[in-house]
């Protein structure tokens, strides 16, 4: 079954919370039969400081005070009602060691909610650490793929030994000549300085 209380916001939670306290209070075997109402009215309370802050009204006005101011100061006067309550039924401090340890409950679960959005933010940079090496590999991989298909087009099509069509057989004077003009340029060329190194050149020199 649902607690009606723990539907109800702001003062309509503080006053639920507190007429409950004041009912059990002295009834209650320990702290713990009437702390989770403590808690709600406390929760209750801090919602209406929440609204009465978001409404921006003036507590030292001398006009038309806000509802939201007012509910403030209800609030306020409930909780003041509990804490005397708790302290005569439970013994002095009690009310302290109560807000002590809310507190410690409160920065315990920010603390948590903190560690949680740390770890869930160091797994989004794990992960897009490894996709931008998984990206980095892929590019090398690619390019070495490219760059082995070019030198392999490339020596298929101008094998060194066994192929003659193919430029690679000529030393580097002859080689561009075989590149730029064909092989019959550079057999040309080649018969004609082996002619001239015998000093048997056909062609009179200018």
């Amino acid at each position: 079954m649902v607690d009606p209380v723990s539907i109800l916001t702001g003062i309509a939670l503080v006053k639920k919370s507190v007429d409950f306290i004041k009912s059990n209070i002295n009834t209650a075997q320990d702290i713990g039969d009437i702390i989770s109402h403590v808690d709600k009215a406390m929760t209750g309370e801090q919602q209406v400081i929440k609204a009465r802050d978001k409404s921006g009204a003036d507590p030292f006005a001398i006009g038309t005070v806000a509802q939201e101011i007012i509910d403030a100061k209800l609030a306020r006067e409930h909780l003041n009602d509990v804490r005397n309550l708790v302290n005569l039924r439970f013994g002095h401090g009690t009310w302290e060691f109560i807000l002590q340890e809310r507190k410690k409950r409160i920065d315990a679960q920010k603390q948590a909610i903190k560690e949680a959005k740390a770890k869930k933010l160091k797994k989004q940079q794990q992960i897009a650490e490894y996709i931008k090496y998984g990206l980095i590999t892929i590019i090398v991989i690619v390019f070495i793929g490219v760059a082995l298909a070019i030198m392999v087009k490339f020596v298929l099509a101008h094998p060194i030994e066994g192929d003659d069509k193919s430029c690679k057989l000529y030393e580097p004077k002859y080689y561009l000549i075989c590149l730029n003009e064909g092989r019959g340029y550079a057999d040309t060329q080649l018969y004609l300085d082996y002619q001239l190194q015998k000093d048997n050149w056909i062609i009179e020199k200018d």
